[in-house]
């Protein structure tokens, strides 16, 4: 093994030959300012239009005409919504004989909580987001969807670039006490995760030792690919075989990563201590003990007077015992919730029957059941209990009745078929203390404090990091403290004098977003805006939008490309300027239809001259949901829990029985995101 001084010189050498590199490549170059070119047409709508026109003209060409206004819109409403635009707003689009016509379309698609939702879909997609972990025992993530909440309303608060970044990888320092700067760190546990790696193998092993290593090359490669269009996970085994990562780099980001894992956290300001026991109180509703799952068992809330109902929000309860990790305790498989004006309830309205098949184990999310109805007393029975330890039961963390805003249900009086009564723990009365409500909002998220479950517990401190010589955990080499990539000259990539002692996790993960977003890293900026744009174009500027390096393409409009990175940097990186910017030009305008004066197809051999608006199919889930949406069947109910629509037994391993599948109940209506 090298002397540590030894492996400072060469990393040192090895650094100033990765500059030297990146030089010589169009990516890591610092962004130029560009002049928007001087062409003379009365076709030109934006400044982007001067860019493609030139390059049209630099082979002999010219832009398609515009397209027909029914065209128009359905491209509009597909793009900004990924939805269909209904006859009426075709219609009216088409007798709107205003001059400024289009941009008031663009304004009103743009304002929409529609449009959040379309580019929270293009978004999670990126991030790699899944509401399980994946691998061999896919078992449900209950608390990743408020993550997926975060990124819609974000985008429909046009939230900037810089924040949005930051939130993502180290919300919990940059903006401390905002509860988006938890939810945000669920980017950061998107991707998929080892449950057996993590929780079932014994510390000290190998095996362990892989997982997290795989763990954290999972974290570094999203934010690396997403956020700066790098593949610096190349460089895991060996310096990146193609592109100026030297493998040194790649374990400075590792090291960042160090001190976080996935898992469920709390998201609200106040609420960081009290769920870390496994013993807390006020636990709430436990029925008694029987020896059939089949036995019936109810529970009912006497809101004291009728109130108008907006819904009703079932909290789990949690609890570890005989095994059970915690989350969904005593949730029943099969149940139902119904209303009533009377006690007895002779006459009932069910607003949530889920009596013929099991129920998707919600382990600590909320469950909400819209009531649309009046009534006093809301009672839920269970028809199928759950599994204890060879017995059955049937319990609730919290009982949550919304009418106009407030919870009605807050101490409201409690009764039921038979209930444990234990002291500060169960009790019929503890379903409506409120207490468990504090601790049911969870996120899946990046976590260095949280409850631990079997062999997966937290870090006392960042992990040591170590170079590992071909990726091989059993042979490490010289230890690494955190850093960045060291390709730009004008930006540090080392994060000493930045608080990021050995001890300070957070203080790594701000430094890393403070990198990702600086002004002087041309990578960020040329990246996000060739994402947008190869939303609208089909394809990007770079038609390889994860990969800038020597592997991907090469910008088939470098000065456009430079241009709309410093306009959207220095404008304050909304996202809804650079969308109206984008469709309010000549070039998306223009009709898709071949052009007779485009022959040539040598000279043309793709569509990235863009002298034509390019075809583009329809994602399956824009399908799926304009299918529902034409047919009047399509729920807009926005947040929340997914709703499930596969039966499934939380196990060993997980068992989902697809069998199960009822296309025709009202879960399959909601918008595909």
């Amino acid at each position: 093994m090298f002397p540590r001084c030894v492996f400072v010189v060469v990393c040192a050498l090895l650094s100033g030959k990765v500059r030297s590199q990146a030089e010589d490549w169009w990516s890591y170059r610092p962004l130029e300012v560009v002049s928007v070119p001087e062409e003379d047409s009365p076709w030109l709508r934006t400044p982007v239009d001067a860019f493609v026109l030139s390059r049209l003209r630099e082979h002999g060409l010219e832009p398609s005409p515009q397209a027909d206004r029914r065209t128009l819109i359905r491209r509009l409403t597909f793009d900004l919504h990924g939805l269909p635009p209904s006859m009426r707003e075709i219609e009216a689009f088409i007798a709107d004989d205003r001059p400024d016509a289009y941009e008031r379309l663009v304004d009103r698609l743009l304002a929409s909580p529609r449009y959040g939702e379309r580019m929270g879909r293009y978004w999670l997609d990126i991030a790699h987001y899944g509401e399980t972990h994946g691998y061999d025992k896919d078992k449900l993530r209950a608390n990743a969807w408020p993550y997926r909440d975060y990124v819609i309303r974000s985008f429909n608060e046009d939230k900037p670039f810089r924040r949005f970044v930051g939130e993502q990888l180290a919300g919990d320092v940059l903006y401390p006490g905002t509860v988006d700067g938890i939810l945000g760190l669920g980017f950061l546990a998107a991707g998929p995760w080892d449950f057996v790696g993590h929780v079932e193998l014994r510390e000290g092993t190998v095996d362990k030792a892989i997982a997290r290593l795989l763990d954290r090359d999972d974290m570094l490669d999203t934010a690396m690919s997403t956020f700066v269009s790098t593949t610096a996970a190349c460089a895991r085994c060996h310096d990146h075989k193609f592109d100026p990562v030297p493998q040194a780099d790649y374990y400075r980001l590792q090291a960042v990563f160090a001190g976080v894992d996935r898992a469920d956290r709390p998201y609200r300001e106040g609420e960081g201590d009290e769920h870390l026991s496994s013993s807390a109180t006020t636990l709430g509703y436990h029925s008694s003990i029987t020896s059939s799952p089949d036995d019936v068992r109810w529970v009912q809330v006497d809101l004291g007077r009728v109130y108008e109902l907006d819904e009703v929000i079932l909290y789990p309860a949690h609890e570890k015992f005989g095994g059970h990790p915690g989350p969904g305790f005593g949730f029943p498989l099969r149940f139902r919730v119904d209303l009533s004006q009377d006690e007895e309830f002779l006459d009932a309205a069910t607003i949530a029957d889920h009596t013929a098949n099991d129920y998707a184990h919600p382990g600590d999310a909320p469950q909400r059941f819209v009531a649309g109805q009046s009534a006093r007393y809301v009672r839920v029975t269970a028809t199928r209990l759950f599994e204890r330890t060879q017995d059955w039961i049937f319990a609730l963390g919290e009982l949550v009745a919304v009418s106009d805003g407030a919870n009605v249900a807050r101490s409201a009086d409690v009764s039921a078929l038979d209930s444990i009564e234990a002291g500060g723990s169960w009790g019929r009365g503890y379903l409506t203390d409120g207490a468990a409500r504090r601790s049911g909002e969870m996120v899946f998220a990046a976590a260095s404090r949280f409850v631990g479950s079997g062999n997966f517990q937290p870090a006392a401190e960042p992990r040591a990091i170590h170079v590992l010589r071909r990726g091989d955990v059993s042979q490490p080499g010289a230890r690494m403290r955190p850093g960045a990539l060291s390709l730009f000259s004008n930006l540090t990539h080392h994060f000493d004098g930045l608080e990021a002692d050995d001890g300070d996790e957070a203080a790594r993960r701000a430094a890393l977003a403070r990198w990702v977003v600086d002004s002087n890293n041309p990578l960020t900026w040329r990246s996000i805006v060739n994402r947008v744009w190869q939303h609208h174009f089909t394809r990007g500027l770079v038609s390889t939008p994860s990969d800038f390096g020597r592997m991907g393409s090469k910008p088939s409009h470098p000065e456009l490309l430079d241009w709309l990175a410093m306009w959207f940097r220095d404008r304050g990186g909304s996202f809804k300027d650079l969308h109206r910017l984008l469709v309010s030009s000549a070039v998306y305008r223009q009709s898709s239809a071949p052009n007779p004066a485009v022959t040539d197809l040598a000279v043309v051999p793709s569509e990235a001259l863009l002298w034509r608006m390019p075809r583009r199919r329809l994602e399956a889930e824009a399908l799926r949901d304009a299918i529902l949406s034409v047919s009047g069947r399509l729920d807009l109910t926005m947040g929340g829990p997914s709703q499930r629509w596969v039966g499934f037994r939380d196990d060993h391993s997980p068992h989902y029985d697809y069998a199960a599948f009822v296309p025709d109940r009202p879960q399959g209506r909601r918008r595909s995101v």
